[in-house]
């Protein structure tokens, strides 16, 4: 049997699984973490393969704080938010990140953006123009 891969999640929300196939955690290890710059227990996972960072919930001072921390330099870091503007997203790859979804997406390509990550490869949102002007939109 395949190891599982060690995915830290590190959001304020456990909601977001909620949506996700059961199918996904039989391929996937992940860990549910709710931190905080001033605690970030990033200590809870052993060896990530990934990290997925929800700035939607955590803000955008949070993944700064991953980017730096000097255990996960060389860990893949997945974002995840609601914001459509290429710029923005370009500077987040950027500074570090390997992929970045959507909220509104997340279901539908999640395995498919970690798949790619882990493959040493970058991973936009498809979706981005179908939200783009939408960003409040709930799916």
């Amino acid at each position: 049997m395949k190891e599982l891969r060690n995915i830290a999640f590190y959001s304020r929300s456990n909601e977001v699984f909620d949506c996700l196939d059961e199918e996904i955690f039989q391929r996937w290890n992940f860990f549910l973490a709710s931190p905080d710059i001033a605690s970030p227990k990033l200590d809870r996972v052993y060896n990530p393969s990934l990290l997925i960072i929800d700035t939607y919930s955590l803000g955008i001072e949070f993944l700064n704080f991953i980017f730096e921390h000097s255990r996960y330099k060389t860990t893949p870091v997945l974002v995840l938010d609601f914001y459509t503007e290429k710029p923005f997203i370009e500077n987040l790859i950027y500074k570090g990140a390997s992929g970045y979804l959507l909220v509104h997406s997340f279901a539908d390509e999640l395995d498919t953006a970690m798949s790619a990550i882990l493959e040493g490869r970058n991973y936009v949102s498809d979706q981005l123009e179908i939200y783009k002007g939408n960003t409040y939109l709930i799916k």
